[in-house]
């Protein structure tokens, strides 16, 4: 039975969205959505209560991690920690610190951190990573993108005329491409 571990971004939903399409792609797809009991809960408990759930279920060869938005970014704060995760995994629009436009500025808890272990190259490479995230997106800074995927041997799959939300049928494109 194949199984997806997907934290959708803030207040996203596993059944909605591209929860959905995943759905499609699996026999089972569970996950913690960033929103309810998680939401509630204080950064290093999130991160504890995700590491549960890939040490449980999802830490094999054969595991397959999506994360979007700030999915993504406690995710990787997750397993910065960890051993190499042993299956793949699949970014989409991934927060990796903190972004400012001159109307918004947001930093999200340890914002530094992941991208001092890209640049001293300190985060554990897993079996795979790829990466999907729009030119013009200002939250998930391209750049940063190519930091992390250089870091690991990713995959990155910059869309030209993107942002934040990446069109669905790009995003079923790409990962028809790499899975």
């Amino acid at each position: 039975m194949s199984s997806i571990y997907y934290l959708p971004g803030r207040d996203g939903r596993l059944t909605k969205g591209l929860g959905t399409f995943l759905q499609e792609q699996c026999d089972q797809l569970v996950g913690r959505e960033v929103s309810g009991n998680l939401k509630g809960l204080k950064f290093e408990e999130q991160l504890e209560v995700i590491q549960q759930d890939l040490l449980e279920s999802h830490w094999h060869e054969g595991g397959q991690i999506v994360a979007n938005s700030y999915g993504a970014y406690l995710l990787l704060h997750t397993l910065i920690d960890m051993e190499p995760y042993p299956g793949n995994i699949f970014l989409l629009s991934p927060i990796l610190g903190a972004a400012q436009t001159q109307k918004f500025f947001f930093r999200p808890p340890r914002a530094k951190r992941l991208l001092q272990s890209f640049q001293e190259r300190a985060f554990p490479v897993p079996r795979s990573l790829n990466c999907i995230v729009g030119k013009f997106d200002w939250q998930s800074e391209p750049e940063r993108c190519m930091d992390l995927c250089d870091a690991v041997n990713g995959r990155l799959n910059v869309v030209p005329d993107g942002n934040h939300v990446i069109d669905p049928e790009l995003v079923q494109e790409f990962w028809g491409s790499v899975c």
